[in-house]
């Protein structure tokens, strides 16, 4: 058994400033000798954590879960291994405030500390067999994990969950939106814009009548995601999007108007081209409009990195692209829904954690829908 004698109120300090000491600084004998009983600690951990998503109001596991918890804590700790002590320090914060009733072990709880938790082997061996500290970048996941913590609430505790799972998956989630573009565009580019946006969305509704309301609803539900929204886009921007994404199915056939054909039908590469086509339009008239040619261009290209590849960008999709994908697809699916069924169809179609975390949205969008979707529910 690893002594556990260091100051641990010295050690919680360091960890909320974030210092992370240099691996140089590592007693790697005392970490080598930490390895079987870490692991040990993790195993009992994973099973204390499935039995709290069964039995979330039993004490004495929660308590179980908590000591494994502070026992790997202080064993990273005592061998100076300040950066993952300091990581789960983070996690050990989201078991306090189930200890202190702030928020349950819900199913989605419990998946992101068990997959939180599988980091903690991987920077440990790498630190063993490297003597250095691994380079995956976790600024962002910590901060995530250390919000879930700090949560008063379940609806707020399974939102930021949502938040960590999805930090987990694929490095641009661990990571902070681009800039959008510097270029300002003028008030009469933006006026020119919009004016023929109107004009050509009026358009498309001669030849699809079901679109006749479609352009101003997608427009409210734009606007209030993006007033929910951590990284807000240029609320022109998104109004001049909201016109013209589609309006490049002018030029398409009426069965691809009518119908989006799948990827390998012959119409296919058409229908994949109206992004392109309708930002280049909007250019041709108003060439300042960069930023909502943008979100023209990537409003099907897809946070999980599938959905229609936009030309000349780099991967993740512009924030407007993906409030301005969901509004699409909650035109799609609000008919012959109403009340909770909505609003549970919704969300499902938005994310789904038993679909494999295969969501075409990020879940900061999935938690700003959830906050406005009450004001958006069809009428039964």
């Amino acid at each position: 058994m690893l002594k556990q004698s260091v100051d641990a109120r010295s050690v919680g300090r360091a960890i909320r400033k974030g210092l992370a000491m240099d691996a140089a600084d590592v007693d790697f004998e005392l970490l080598s000798e930490s390895v079987a009983e870490v692991q040990e600690h993790l195993d009992e951990l994973e099973r204390d954590l499935h039995q709290l998503a069964q039995y979330p109001d039993s004490i004495d596991r929660l308590a179980s879960a908590f000591r494994h918890m502070h026992s790997i804590k202080g064993d990273f700790a005592y061998c100076h291994a300040t950066p993952i002590a300091e990581y789960v320090h983070a996690l050990e914060s989201v078991l306090q405030s189930m200890r202190s009733r702030q928020f349950q072990c819900s199913p989605l709880v419990c998946e992101a500390l068990l997959q939180g938790m599988d980091q903690i082997h991987g920077m440990h061996q790498a630190l063993l067999q490297t003597r250095q500290y691994d380079d995956v970048p976790r600024a962002t996941l910590i901060g995530l994990i250390a919000q879930l913590g700090q949560t008063r609430n379940q609806t707020d505790a399974d939102q930021l969950a949502r938040h960590v799972l999805l930090a987990l998956h694929g490095e641009w989630h661990a990571q902070e939106p681009g800039e959008t573009p510097a270029v300002v565009a003028a008030p009469d580019s933006i006026e020119r814009a919009l004016a023929q946006g109107r004009l050509l969305a009026a358009a498309l509704v001669q030849r699809r009548p079901e679109w006749r309301d479609r352009a101003g609803l997608q427009l409210r539900l734009v606007l209030a995601l993006n007033r929910q929204y951590r990284y807000p886009a240029n609320a022109d921007a998104l109004q001049i999007a909201v016109y013209w994404h589609d309006v490049g199915l002018l030029a398409a056939a009426d069965a691809a108007l009518q119908h989006h054909p799948l990827q390998k039908a012959e119409d296919w590469s058409d229908y994949a081209a109206h992004p392109e086509l309708a930002a280049s339009w909007l250019l041709s008239i108003a060439p300042d409009c960069s930023e909502a040619a943008q979100i023209v261009r990537q409003h099907h290209a897809w946070a999980n990195g599938k959905g229609i590849v936009a030309p000349g960008y780099a991967h993740p999709p512009h924030p407007g692209s993906q409030l301005l994908a969901c509004a699409d697809l909650w035109f799609e699916r609000i008919k012959g829904l109403s009340g909770e069924d909505y609003r549970r169809g919704m969300l499902r179609a938005l994310f789904d954690i038993n679909g494999l975390l295969d969501s075409q949205f990020d879940a900061l969008l999935i938690n700003a829908f959830a906050a406005v979707a009450a004001d958006f529910q069809p009428r039964a």
